[in-house]
C-alpha cells in the first residue's frame, strides 16, 4: 500500500470535520484540537441505553497514514465497557497470547477497540484482492459506531470474548443480560470457538483450583460499575473543575442565564 504523507491526512481531516455538520451525531460533540492537526476531542452525551445520562470525554488521535489506518480513540475516565481498556492496563484488542503483535491492535489505557466494527482497517493486505483498494471507513461511520456502542445493547451482545478489551465487563454484561432477558445472551463464536463461553477451556479451573472468570458470580456487577461510571462522569469536579484548558467545556448557568443564550445555541444548531 503506498504511503501517504501527514499533509494528506491533515487535508482529509479538514474535509471530514466539515462533513460532521450534516452527520446528525446526536449527543456527540466534536472539535479539532488547536495546534494539533491530527488530534480531535469529543464529548459523548449518552441519551439512552445502558449508559444513559453519562457524559464521556474522549480523544481521537489520527496517524499520518489516515485514512488508510484508523484513529486511536481513548476515553479520559475509566469506562466499564467490554470494548474499552481499563485505565490501569495496557492491552491488546484481541485475546491472542502468542504470535506477532500488530501495532494497530495495541490499546493504551482507556483505548477503544475498533477492530470489531471496522475489520477492514486491520486486515492483512493478503486478505484483500488489492492491497491499496481496500475500503477506508469514513470518520462519520466511526463516530456513529462509538455512539451506538453506548446505547445499543445488541451491539454489546455481539461482542465475542476474544475481542474484549475488558473481559470483566464482558462477563458482567452477559450476566446482566441473562437476568434481564431471562435467558443467556447469544454468544458470538469466532476463531474456532475462542468466544464460546461454555467451552471446555472456560469451564476448566485454573492451576491451584482458582475459578475462571466465566465461573465467578457477576450478579449486580454490571449495574454497580456502570452506575459509578455515570456518576463519576457527571461529578461537578469533572464537569466544572478543570483548569480551563479543555476545548469543549461546560458552564454552570442558572435558568435566566441559560434563557439568554438559548437563541444563539438554537441558531447554531439550525446552521444559522
Amino acid at each position: 500500500m503506498p504511503l501517504r504523507s501527514s499533509a494528506f491526512a491533515r487535508q482529509k481531516l479538514c474535509l471530514d470535520f466539515a462533513s460532521l455538520k450534516h452527520a446528525n451525531l446526536k449527543g456527540l460533540y466534536v472539535s479539532p484540537v488547536p495546534d494539533e492537526p491530527l488530534q480531535w476531542t469529543a464529548v459523548l452525551s449518552v441519551r439512552k441505553g445502558p449508559y444513559a445520562s453519562a457524559l464521556l470525554r474522549l480523544s481521537l488521535s489520527f496517524p499520518a497514514s489516515y485514512p488508510s489506518a484508523p484513529p486511536a480513540i481513548t476515553f479520559a475516565q475509566d469506562v466499564f465497557h467490554p470494548l474499552v481498556a481499563p485505565l490501569t492496563t495496557y492491552t491488546l484488542s484481541s485475546a491472542r497470547d502468542s504470535g506477532p503483535v500488530d501495532p494497530r491492535s495495541r490499546l493504551p489505557p482507556g483505548g477503544l477497540v475498533l477492530r470489531e466494527g471496522f475489520p477492514e482497517w486491520f486486515a492483512e493486505e493478503s486478505e484483500s484482492e488489492h492491497g491499496d483498494g481496500r475500503r477506508e471507513p469514513h470518520i462519520v461511520e466511526v463516530l456513529h459506531y462509538v455512539r451506538l456502542l453506548f446505547c445499543t445493547p445488541e451491539l454489546l451482545d455481539a461482542v465475542p470474548l476474544e475481542a474484549a478489551a475488558n473481559p470483566s465487563a464482558w462477563h458482567a454484561w452477559r450476566s446482566y443480560r441473562a437476568r434481564v432477558l431471562g435467558e443467556a445472551a447469544p454468544v458470538r463464536v469466532d476463531g474456532g470457538g475462542a468466544g464460546r463461553e461454555g467451552s471446555a477451556a472456560t469451564q476448566q479451573q485454573q492451576p491451584g483450583g482458582a475459578r475462571r472468570p466465566g465461573e465467578w458470580n457477576w450478579s449486580g456487577v454490571w449495574e454497580d460499575r456502570v452506575r459509578k461510571v455515570v456518576a463519576a462522569s457527571r461529578a461537578e469536579g469533572v464537569l466544572f473543575g478543570g483548569e480551563g484548558g479543555e476545548v469543549i467545556s461546560f458552564a454552570k448557568m442558572d435558568d435566566e442565564a441559560l434563557a439568554s443564550v438559548m437563541p444563539q445555541i438554537e441558531a447554531v444548531a439550525a446552521g444559522g
